[in-house]
Parts: C-alpha cells; structure tokens; sequence
C-alpha cells in the first residue's frame, strides 16, 4: 500500500495512468474528434445577449436572464483574459478574485474597482437566491452596457 501511495506520489503512472483515476475525457468521443471549435468573441457573446434581451431566443424558456446573466460575465471574464493575453500571461491561470485584484497594477483603481463591481454583481445574478426575484431587463441592459464598455476600454489596454 505504502508503495502504491509513493508512486502516486512521484508520478508514476499506474493501470490507470498517473493519479490512479480515469478522466471521462481521456478518451476521443462523439463530437471530440479534430480541433476544438473556435472560442466565441466578445462581440459574439454580446450579440447572443441582445437577442435573449430582445426576446427573439424563445427557447430559453424561465432561464434566459440568469443565461443573459452568465454570458454577460463570461464576456466580462474573456475579456480580462484577453488583456492578460497581451500583458500578464501567467495572471490568466490565477482564481477570477485574484486578477480582479492585479486589474490595479495595468488599469487605473477605478476602473479596476467598475471591472470587480460588475462581476460580483453578474456572479450574485446567476445564482438562484429564494426570496429574490431573477434580474430584469432594465439591470441586464444596463450590465450589458457595461460589459461592453469595459470590454471595449480593456481591448486598448497596453495595445
């Protein structure tokens, strides 16, 4: 046993590779085969979200604003992980917190302050709370306008 352990320690691999436990995705599946497909970009996101604002995504059933919510901050996150892309690479493997907090170091305190504002509140947003109501369209119009505009001020960052 004590060897077992040892060797999961020094990374050898075992019947199962190195850690002892089969990942589902080790394997090429249906849909896996060739490149992954191309990341969605910023403006790609943003137009989704326009279109469930204005309601011509009708499938999205009860959901669509904490959807609208969640594509809003996986824009806002893409759009930090591009600027660490140009500046910082390594910030880009840090915890969200975290690079909210560097933002100071590349943008000024209050910028960085509105980019960490608008993602605590669309992280409080996509979480279901009993005895509050989903976000409306007014608040996500107006999250909207602002992802895109730090989007937009983060995009000519340290160009």
């Amino acid at each position: 046993m004590a060897g077992a352990v040892s060797a999961r320690r020094s990374g050898a691999a075992g019947p199962r590779g190195v850690g002892g436990s089969r990942r589902s995705n080790d394997r090429p599946g249906p849909g896996r085969e060739g490149a992954a497909a191309p990341r969605p970009s910023v403006g790609d996101r943003l137009a989704v979200v326009d279109r469930l604002l204005d309601g011509s995504v009708t499938a999205a059933g009860g959901v669509w604003s904490r959807a609208t919510a969640w594509i809003l901050r996986i824009a806002l996150e893409q759009s930090v992980d591009e600027l660490w892309s140009r500046t910082e690479p390594d910030l880009a493997r840090c915890p969200m917190r975290a690079q909210l907090l560097a933002l100071r170091v590349v943008t000024d305190p209050p910028t960085a302050a509105r980019i960490a504002t608008l993602w605590t509140t669309l992280s409080h947003a996509t979480h279901h709370h009993d005895y509050e109501l989903a976000p409306g369209v007014g608040e996500l119009r107006r999250w909207r306008d602002d992802t895109a505009r730090i989007a937009a001020e983060l995009a000519v960052a340290h160009s």
